[in-house]
């Protein structure tokens, strides 16, 4: 029984598949494939472009960051070199 059902979701999953793939190769008699690929490549694209913005802006905070730091172990060095005196 177990294997049955096992069968038959092997079965759906493999219909289903087959259904997204087709969803993705162009069809010479189908003009609306060439226009949801050029779509998902323009929604690849925009992804991929806020995925650089995003990297760029945590590089500059990265760098905010380490000029923070810098600041305050000089500091913490001065205050220390008063505290010995």
């Amino acid at each position: 029984m177990v294997d049955n059902i096992k069968s038959s979701i092997d079965i759906i999953v493999a219909i289903k598949l087959e259904d997204e793939i087709q969803k993705y190769i162009p069809e010479k008699d189908n003009p609306n494939s060439a226009k949801n690929f050029e779509t998902l490549l323009q929604k690849g694209e925009e992804a991929l472009r806020q995925h650089i913005s995003i990297e760029h802006q945590l590089k500059i905070q990265c760098e905010k960051f380490a000029e923070k730091l810098d600041i305050l172990e000089n500091q913490k060095i001065l205050l220390v070199n008063e505290i010995v005196r």
